[in-house]
């Protein structure tokens, strides 16, 4: 079986992979997925970890998350840009999907 490249286009083991999305208007669009659908988490762009930290350290705003509670914490963090990134783990593919649906039913 052939590992997914990452953004650089090196290999990346399946535990330490980050995919990006972006918090606006305190909604999450997951980076590869459209606003309107469908999910498919195929088209998830994923990077490692040591990718995601040294995009992370040029970038004070930007966060990642490892846990559903790390990520609960960045959504409800003060805005002080109209959007921010934030690096999920591949742990949290099915809490992005639950926030994304959520974007989708309040954009409806």
């Amino acid at each position: 079986m052939q590992e997914p490249p990452n953004a650089a286009g090196e290999s990346v083991t399946p535990s330490d992979r980050y995919f990006p999305a972006t918090i606006l208007g305190g909604h999450l669009h997951v980076r590869g997925i459209p606003d309107w659908g469908p999910w498919n988490p195929s088209r998830l762009e994923w990077a490692d970890e040591e990718f995601v930290d040294m995009l992370l350290s040029k970038d004070q705003a930007d966060r990642k998350a490892r846990t559903r509670e790390e990520l609960e914490a960045i959504m409800k963090e003060p805005k002080r840009a109209p959007s921010r990134e934030v690096w999920m783990h591949e742990s949290l593919v099915d809490d992005a999907r639950r926030l994304w649906e959520l974007m989708l039913a309040d954009l409806r």
